[in-house]
C-alpha cells in the first residue's frame, strides 16, 4: 500500500519541491521516508559531491508534513497547512550528504495539542550510521494545505 501512495497528494508540494522518493513506513506516531541522493537534486553542489547537509533540516519538515497529510487520509479529511518552527541542536555529522546515498528519514511524533503545535524526534541515517537527528517543532494551522 506504502508503494501506491503518491506523496504529491500528501504535501503541498509539488515538482522539484518534493525532496522525498518513497515512504518506507508509517503508523499513527510517525513515518520513514526515503531520500536518493543524485546530482539532478534540486540542491546538489558540485564542489560537495553531494547535497549540502543543512537541507537535512527539510528532509525531516517533509517527513513531518507526509505523517500529518497520512493522520488526514485516515480522518478523511483535507491536509493543513503545515509550519517549521524550527529545532535546537541541528548537528550533522557530515558536511554533504554524499552522491549515491539514500538518506532514511524518520519523524517520530513526540508531542501536539490541540492549538496545532507538536514536535517530533527525527533522524537521517544512511546504511545503518546515523548523520544527524533533532527535534522539530511545528504548528499546524487550521486551514485546509490545498486551498
Amino acid at each position: 500500500m506504502l508503494e501506491s501512495l503518491d506523496i504529491s497528494e500528501l504535501l503541498p508540494l509539488s515538482g522539484r519541491a518534493i525532496l522525498l522518493n518513497k515512504i518506507l513506513t508509517e503508523d499513527a506516531k510517525g513515518v520513514t521516508t526515503l531520500a536518493y541522493i543524485t546530482k539532478v537534486h534540486p540542491f546538489y553542489s558540485i564542489e560537495l559531491g553531494g547535497v549540502p547537509s543543512w537541507v537535512g533540516i527539510e528532509l525531516m519538515a517533509q517527513t513531518i508534513g507526509l505523517h500529518a497529510g497520512l493522520v488526514a487520509r485516515r480522518e478523511n479529511r483535507s491536509p493543513r497547512v503545515g509550519y517549521l518552527l524550527g529545532t535546537r541542536r541541528y548537528i550533522p555529522a557530515v558536511l554533504a550528504f554524499e552522491e549515491g546515498m539514500e538518506l532514511e528519514v524518520s519523524a517520530e511524533q513526540l508531542y501536539s495539542d490541540a492549538s496545532g503545535l507538536g514536535a517530533y524526534d527525527c533522524a537521517i541515517a544512511s546504511s545503518g550510521n546515523v548523520l544527524v537527528n533533532a527535534t522539530v517543532i511545528v504548528f499546524q494551522g487550521k486551514g485546509d494545505a490545498n486551498t
